[in-house]
């Protein structure tokens, strides 16, 4: 059985645990947003979209199998392109709000450089540096020993 294991068939078992791991991902991912309370019902679409995303470039990672099977034909590469460049455009209107959400009762935020619809980016960009939670903490006690020695000795 080791020999079976670590010679003859470890690589496959490597890749079909990748795979598995994928596919485990993105059922978890796509049975949480539709099975969610969201408010806003334009959200679910969204993430919908993002799931497609994501499996389409999945299967054009690691088309081997589908191919192998016959469940892809000829020309299922040509599709597959179309597809995602067509889901890639739908998409496009949605990047910002993507990358600035805020993420409810956790504190994260994704927050870019692109601004809002008034311009003020650097205005923003100072806000969410004065209020983020780590200018809030105390310095670590290292801080006096380890790392001021090496600010003081930075030529800036």
């Amino acid at each position: 059985m080791k020999v079976k294991y670590n010679e003859l068939f470890a690589q496959d078992i490597v890749t079909m645990t990748r795979l598995h791991m994928i596919y485990v991902s993105f059922k978890i991912a796509r049975n949480l947003y539709s099975t969610a309370n969201v408010k806003d019902p334009n959200i679910k679409p969204v993430l919908n979209l993002l799931c497609r995303i994501f499996a389409l470039r999945q299967l054009q990672i690691e088309p081997a199998a589908c191919f192998d099977t016959g469940y892809f034909g000829a020309g299922s590469n040509d599709l597959m392109n179309e597809s995602l460049k067509s889901l890639l455009i739908e998409l496009r209107p949605h990047m910002i709000p993507l990358v600035e959400i805020r993420l409810g009762n956790f504190d994260i935020n994704f927050l870019s450089a692109i601004g809002n619809e008034y311009g003020d980016i650097y205005e923003n960009q100072l806000e969410n540096a004065i209020n983020s939670r780590l200018n809030n903490e105390a310095r670590p006690e290292y801080w006096e020993t380890l790392m001021k020695p090496i600010y003081k000795c930075a030529k800036l």
